[in-house]
């Protein structure tokens, strides 16, 4: 798994979700306190919320020279989908296990659900402290050398503002 991840485009998805993350973590320093969302694709990353194209060109050039510097934190933040992720699939992983042998049972399903929600509610809280070491070493690279900014260019999507951070990686 590790050779998938780190070659081509699943490296260049991780390392500009490393940068978006990056770039959240520093808008949220400077005090901007907006509703911000992000998605990563190999070619740079989209920031979501009324924010202007200064602070989030500002945001990510910082972030940019903070992980190449080192500060590899900034590659995980507690708001990543990945998170949310980890925490659906174990939280149904166990509560469709505290569910098995129950088909065609309806007084047993019944009788079982409320196991089903324990576990399922036992299986998101126990899943919150992988999902963050699941960006750390699966969706995300903090290592950003090579990579590049080449632009920051804003659009106005059925009235919502989306920001588009164009990046390019060099050879490493």
């Amino acid at each position: 798994m590790e050779k998938l991840i780190n070659q081509g485009v699943p490296m260049h998805v991780r390392s500009n979700h490393a940068l978006e993350h990056a770039t959240l973590h520093v808008l949220q320093e400077k005090g901007v306190r907006v509703p911000l969302g992000g998605i990563s694709d190999a070619g740079g990353f989209w920031i979501y919320g009324e924010i202007t194209t200064e602070e989030i060109a500002a945001a990510a050039s910082e972030g940019l020279r903070r992980l190449a510097e080192g500060e590899s934190d900034l590659a995980v933040h507690p708001n990543c989908g990945t998170n949310i992720a980890v925490g659906a699939l174990s939280a149904g992983g166990l509560a469709w296990l505290a569910m098995a042998g129950t088909k065609g049972d309806l007084g047993r399903r019944f009788r079982r659900l409320p196991v089903a929600v324990l576990m399922g509610m036992l299986g998101y809280r126990l899943a919150q402290p992988i999902g963050p070491k699941v960006q750390e070493t699966i969706t995300t690279n903090a290592d950003v050398s090579g990579l590049k900014i080449v632009d920051v260019i804003r659009h106005e999507v059925l009235g919502y503002t989306v920001h588009r951070v164009s990046t390019r990686i060099n050879s490493r």
